[in-house]
């Protein structure tokens, strides 16, 4: 009877085990293959969460000495035959690959056969392999042109910290494939300034207006802001970052030719009072963040009103009067986030227009000060507090004065919420 019973629960156990996707908020992927050998039934369940996203930097770490010989030698496309060997019929689930390797031709022509319908490819650290050994060279960008191309179904495409002379390519073609949907760039140590001639072009120069599923985008080049400024009308989520030296009417170009955007972020470029005034006109922008060092001669007195930006983020080093008034601008915000420096220091609060629901700061030496004059002003509902990368300081032990109108609410993390307590009537 008790043997029974205990078949019972177990069978029962297992029927009330979470969905994937409620496992995936709590385990990594350690624990799922260690939850995936104690059912076959769940075990089928997961095989598509484990396997979905794929990387060589696991393999090459643990085997370095094998890597580098292939790399010697010539051969790093043996790297995905022990790949597919090891792996089999498991490639099958495979949607998202990072290539965090060197890469040639070889390599490229395998990755494709084994890979021709993975929708995400993020490439981080590539480093260029120089084949001579059959008498013939092929580097990292004539590798890259080969996966591009091969990549049919190809959604989403991260670059990141390529050895910057691969994008240095002579091109008419356009092989990123026109099914993507999202282009991003990432380190800026990886492009530098390029003197475009006519018959010129680096690999993300050839985004034109007729990739019509694009939603997201990196900008780094003045031909990108000029091939674009017909406008995109599927064009949602736009970065402008200063990777060149970007001409500020090709910005202005290209704004005023792209009013649906939901999303921008604009990095270190040169900023105008029309490039403000165009961004603040947009009707469906929800979220900007704004990031600058070229703000200290802008004198803008009369900036339009906002009533569609929702998420507000500043970098300190937008001078403190434009800052202001960019805040004022915006008036549906519910989320201002801020980087702080000495610069705020100064930062009359008191002028703001209106309450903001809530305040997210990055903890830093000028922090508690900021804190200090909120708290009597309570002006937000809440503030979100997040500790600077690599700090070992406890905001909790750091505030050396009392707190009369928000309560601190610690979280698992080095977080802290304050919560308003005591609300203007």
């Amino acid at each position: 009877m008790d043997e029974k019973q205990v078949k019972i629960n177990q069978s029962t156990s297992w029927e009330y085990v979470p969905d994937s996707d409620t496992l995936l908020e709590y385990l990594d992927r350690v624990d799922l293959v260690e939850l995936s050998k104690c059912c076959k039934s769940y075990r089928n369940q997961l095989n598509n969460r484990i396997f979905e996203n794929l990387s060589l930097g696991t393999w090459k770490n643990n085997n370095r000495d094998a890597y580098s010989e292939l790399i010697k030698s010539c051969r790093l496309e043996k790297t995905l035959e022990f790949l597919k060997t090891d792996l089999d019929t498991k490639l099958k689930f495979v949607n998202s690959f990072t290539l965090n390797c060197e890469v040639d031709c070889d390599f490229a022509e395998v990755f494709v056969k084994l890979f021709p319908n993975i929708k995400a490819l993020f490439i981080h650290g590539c480093g260029v392999c120089v084949c001579l050994c059959s008498g013939f060279s092929c580097d990292l960008k004539e590798g890259l042109v080969t996966i591009l191309k091969g990549m049919k179904r190809l959604e989403h495409l991260y670059l990141d910290y390529i050895q910057r002379y691969a994008f240095y390519w002579i091109v008419e073609e356009q092989f990123i494939p026109k099914s993507i949907k999202s282009l991003e760039f990432g380190s800026t140590g990886s492009y530098d300034s390029y003197d475009n001639g006519v018959d010129n072009c680096i690999i993300y120069d050839n985004i034109y207006s007729s990739y019509i599923n694009l939603y997201s985008l990196t900008i780094i080049s003045n031909r990108m802001l000029q091939n674009l400024s017909f406008g995109m009308p599927n064009l949602q989520e736009v970065e402008i970052s200063e990777y060149d030296s970007l001409d500020q009417s090709k910005i202005l170009e290209f704004l005023r030719a792209n009013p649906q955007l939901k999303k921008l972020n604009i990095g270190y470029i040169d900023y105008n009072k029309e490039i403000l005034k165009t961004i603040l006109s947009y009707r469906y922008l929800e979220h900007l963040s704004i990031c600058s060092v070229y703000w200290e001669g802008i004198e803008v007195n009369d900036l339009p009103p906002n009533y569609s930006i929702k998420y507000l983020q500043i970098s300190y080093w937008v001078s403190t009067p434009l800052n202001l008034q960019l805040i004022n601008a915006c008036k549906s915000i519910k989320t201002f986030e801020l980087e702080t420096n000495q610069k705020f220091e100064d930062l009359d609060w008191s002028k703001l227009e209106r309450k903001i629901n809530k305040l997210k700061l990055r903890y830093g030496r000028y922090t508690t000060n900021i804190i200090e004059e909120i708290d009597v002003l309570r002006i937000f509902n809440s503030i979100y507090i997040e500790p600077e990368p690599y700090t070992n300081d406890d905001f909790n032990k750091l505030i050396n004065f009392k707190l009369n109108n928000y309560k601190i609410i610690p979280s698992t993390t080095k977080s802290y919420t304050l919560k308003l307590i005591n609300k203007i009537d």
